[in-house]
């Protein structure tokens, strides 16, 4: 079974995957764009995937965080 998610383009696309990749049962998550498929490998390895880890990891230094729960889930994925 697959599901797609259009994303528009200013999505957090590594956040994303991370968040996804902790759900039981999934098994695999492809990003595509204009038919052009990127492994994980491919956007762990990209300079703007680098940044993006920077820029977080800056965040969460400078006490900028914000703590995902059961309820903020159930809301995003259960469409509440």
């Amino acid at each position: 079974m697959e599901i797609k998610i259009s994303l528009d383009e200013y999505a957090d696309v590594p956040f994303i995957k991370k968040l996804l990749s902790q759900i039981k049962g999934i098994t695999n998550i492809e990003i595509s764009e204009n038919d052009k498929t990127y492994s994980w490998e491919e956007i762990e390895n990209s300079e703007y995937f680098a940044k993006v880890m920077e820029q977080s990891e800056n965040n969460y230094k400078n006490g900028k965080t914000q703590e995902l729960n059961d309820d903020l889930l159930n809301d995003i994925f259960n469409g509440k």
